[in-house]
């Protein structure tokens, strides 16, 4: 049985010098409310494999804790994903956001070494059919509870300014960056809505899905998923889905209004953007789980 250590290691091993990327991702409770979601669409057999596969016990079971391992652990000195596993969270599109945008493979992530290419080695990890160990099945499952997050997040499939990191706003009277408020002061502005509480917000994300605005939607988002090329086809048709974000809502206020506090209009008008994008996360991350761990191996 092939092991993480001698498979996954190789594939993704970046040099230990490398500098850190400051990218997030929709900051703890964005990904926390994505693996809520997904927990929610998970069947019960299902929970309970995903249950079995954590050995971390810490997680109870559920998505939602294990879905932020995978920052914790990127700049963790001694841990064995330090540094290298930092560029697996995002993609650096070379195009031109506010204006045109696009994704590319071969010009933006060659070597595979991005959120695209990270979600569909984890996923052959994750596919018991393909004779990995648990410990490196428990893995993969913990980087794609993170990674199907990340690719949702504008920011994180666009290389402009670092992914935003290097353009200053203002945000609710404080001094921010865009690539912070989008990861973190946007959505947890928007959690008040629901008592700062991201089960709330997931389960009302998840009653959207089901029967409300998303529910004619849904398929669509995962019809990739039946492909017997779902590996490769899903990550990057969602970047691509995710990179669109970019032309022009994401850039247009900021690059013709660069001094607005992005508190107000700004916000509101990423909202249903935010709401929509989680639920895609969390939707696509409990169906893909449900088709791959139903698998009998």
């Amino acid at each position: 049985m092939r092991s993480f250590l001698t498979i996954l290691l190789p594939i993704f091993l970046f040099s230990l010098i490398s500098v850190p990327s400051p990218v997030i991702a929709w900051g703890e409770e964005g990904h926390k409310t994505v693996g809520q979601i997904a927990q929610n669409f998970l069947q019960p057999a299902i929970a309970g494999s995903v249950a079995n596969l954590f050995q971390d016990k810490s997680f109870d079971g559920q998505l939602s804790l294990a879905a932020v391992w995978a920052d914790e652990v990127k700049h963790q000195r001694g841990s064995p994903f330090f540094g290298w596993s930092s560029p697996l969270h995002f993609l650096d599109t070379q195009d031109n956001p506010g204006k045109s945008c696009s994704v590319n493979m071969q010009r933006d992530c060659p070597d595979a070494r991005c959120v695209v290419g990270a979600i569909t080695n984890y996923t052959t990890q994750l596919d018991c059919t393909n004779g990995y160990d648990k410990f490196t099945r428990d893995i993969a499952l913990r980087f794609l509870a993170h990674f199907y997050g990340d690719i949702t997040q504008p920011l994180h499939v666009c290389g402009r300014e670092k992914g935003g990191n290097e353009v200053k706003v203002t945000f609710d009277g404080d001094s921010a960056n865009l690539h912070a408020i989008w990861d973190t002061q946007m959505v947890e502005k928007r959690l008040q809505d629901f008592g700062s509480d991201f089960s709330q917000y997931a389960d009302f994300l998840t009653k959207e899905i089901q029967s409300g605005k998303y529910a004619s939607q849904k398929n669509d988002w995962v019809s990739c998923i039946s492909s017997p090329k779902a590996p490769t086809l899903c990550p990057l048709t969602w970047a691509i889905d995710t990179n669109a974000i970019n032309c022009p809502f994401v850039w247009d206020t900021v690059d013709n209004n660069p001094d607005a506090d992005l508190g107000g209009s700004y916000y509101q008008d990423a909202v249903p953007i935010i709401d929509q994008q989680l639920s895609k996360g969390g939707y696509r991350l409990g169906v893909f789980l449900n088709s791959i761990l139903s698998k009998n191996c």
